[in-house]
């Protein structure tokens, strides 16, 4: 199934829909609870695309709770490329993305295959940013 690509608008109509369904203040949960109805994206990656919870909710004028803690990425660009070439340098590296994420998985020290796409665009622009050749070996 192919993942679903939200613009700003549309993602921002969605909170404002979820928000006349469920009423305000609007959390993660109450509209994950009806992102399916309001056809919206998961909460997860409404944060992803405007950086908190809050930000979304203020550009959507859905007024938001408390905050009950400030969210800080484990990953950045620059910890990701890290960890993409320290996957490129190991000697049974195949450099492709599904290698990649095997070489990864269960590992709370590396990022997931998911991650490195989030953050980097892709699989291809992760290994440019580690410095290294685009073509699978």
């Amino acid at each position: 199934m192919a993942r679903q690509a939200y613009s700003d608008t549309q993602i921002l109509q969605a909170l404002r829909a979820a928000a006349a369904l469920t009423g305000e203040p609007m959390s993660h949960s109450r509209y994950d609870a009806v992102a399916g109805r309001v056809t919206g994206p998961s909460s997860a990656r409404i944060i992803q695309r405007f950086g908190t919870w809050r930000s979304a909710c203020t550009a959507a004028g859905v007024t938001t709770g408390a905050t009950s803690r400030e969210y800080r990425p484990k990953w950045d660009s620059s910890t990701v490329a890290a960890a993409v070439a320290a996957y490129l340098a190991w000697e049974e590296s195949t450099g492709t993305y599904t290698d990649y994420q095997a070489w990864a998985r269960g590992h709370s020290d590396r990022p997931s295959g998911p991650t490195v796409r989030n953050i980097m665009g892709g699989w291809n622009e992760a290994k440019s940013a580690a410095g290294r050749d685009v073509t699978p070996r």
